[in-house]
């Protein structure tokens, strides 16, 4: 049975997504129907760069398993540089204010790097329970077969 606040995590993982469905989804409508193309080009050149950090750190995290510090660095490193070029491609900040680029994705980064954290954590938890478990019953039928 799940904890109460993996069953929390989740939940709040799924109405994330669920709502940012239909924000997607009324803004598609709004560029078709009202012709409001300018926020539909926001929209999906967020939901573009959502996409590519999260198929970007699945990459990173599988090429640099075992080497914790390297991943973090090279992680913000992409999500900063690819942050600065779909900035600049759909001017998400200001011309000449390039910089904010690093300001606007450190709060960003650090909330989902510590959310990541946090579940590892409590995964790991789990896994060295149930192992403790499984030593115990290992323990208890190697003395009642003695």
């Amino acid at each position: 049975m799940k904890s109460k606040i993996k069953v929390i995590r989740d939940y709040i993982i799924a109405s994330l997504a669920v709502s940012m469905l239909i924000v997607f989804w009324v803004f598609c409508i709004e560029a078709f129907y009202y012709h409001l193309w300018s926020n539909f080009k926001v929209i999906s050149s967020i939901v573009a760069y959502a996409f590519i950090i999260c198929l970007v750190e699945i990459i990173i995290r599988s090429v640099l398993d075992n080497k914790p510090v390297v991943s973090f660095a090279v992680e913000y490193l992409a999500v900063v540089l690819l942050f600065f070029l779909f900035g600049i491609k759909f001017n998400w900040y200001p011309k000449d204010s390039e910089w904010f680029a690093f300001i606007y994705t450190i709060p960003v980064y650090a909330v989902g790097y510590l959310l990541r954290l946090v579940g590892a954590r409590r995964d790991a938890e789990f896994i060295n329970k149930r192992l403790e478990i499984r030593k115990k019953r290992i323990k208890h039928h190697i003395e009642s077969n003695n």
